[in-house]
């Protein structure tokens, strides 16, 4: 059992459960798998609530335990101990899972390459699918700024970096409002206001995206439309 493996039957449980696995799923499954390398792999280790949710960017404690037990019902994790009380952590332990076969997204993966290069975004005049993929991520990015924000965006380009990370995003499959909701939750935060990092840079990150998306809270008359998908 190593850190590639686990991923890997992971991304191939959540490919064939689409409704089930989430990507809070995800991002617990992985902080769990980052645990458990700097802790030398250990059969059995401690898991602090506290510690954990704050990790994670996890605010409410029902949504960590929801979570939680989520990933055990999968039979991605075992908890070996339960804790007694506040000052106590769960003895957890990562089960080798291998119910899922990663044949459904080989082929997938396969025939994605074999095929015409993704059309999620809206085609801009004649230039090329990347180009156009860019372009329509910036497109709406900047239009989200002025639906929120009242004023329209003024980006323009992304960096490299940016496009692969956008990338790794779309590869991840979340739904479609997860978009909306992440750049909602960004734009809220009080520190993103303060230092005036509402950018694509600072969206596109997977870590600054997974948080905002755990951290969103419903509002109320939110109308998602998504002009680059």
């Amino acid at each position: 059992m190593n850190s590639y493996n686990l991923l890997r039957n992971w991304y191939a449980f959540k490919f064939e459960n689409p409704s089930k696995a989430k990507a809070i799923h995800s991002d617990m499954y992985c902080y769990l798998i980052d645990l458990w390398n700097r802790l030398g792999q250990k059969n059995e280790f401690g898991l602090p609530t506290q510690v954990t949710m704050e990790a994670l960017g996890i605010g409410s404690y029902n949504t960590y335990k929801k979570t939680f037990e989520d990933l055990v019902k999968f039979g991605f994790i075992k908890l070996v101990t339960e804790s007694k009380n506040q000052h106590q952590s769960k003895i957890v332990a990562l089960s080798n899972f291998d119910k899922a076969t990663d044949k459904p997204l080989d082929k997938a993966t396969i025939k994605a390459t074999d095929e015409t290069p993704d059309t999620i975004y809206k085609p801009i005049n004649n230039r090329t699918n990347k180009q156009l993929n860019v372009n329509g991520f910036i497109e709406w990015f900047n239009s989200m700024m002025l639906k929120h924000n009242g004023k329209l965006g003024k980006f323009k380009t992304l960096s490299q970096t940016d496009i692969n990370n956008l990338t790794k995003l779309k590869q991840l499959n979340f739904d479609n409002q997860d978009w909306e909701k992440v750049f909602i939750s960004m734009n809220k935060n009080q520190w993103v206001q303060d230092s005036k990092m509402c950018n694509p840079a600072h969206y596109l990150r997977n870590e600054n995206f997974q948080k905002y998306l755990n951290q969103f809270e419903e509002v109320q008359d939110v109308k998602f439309k998504f002009a680059w998908q």
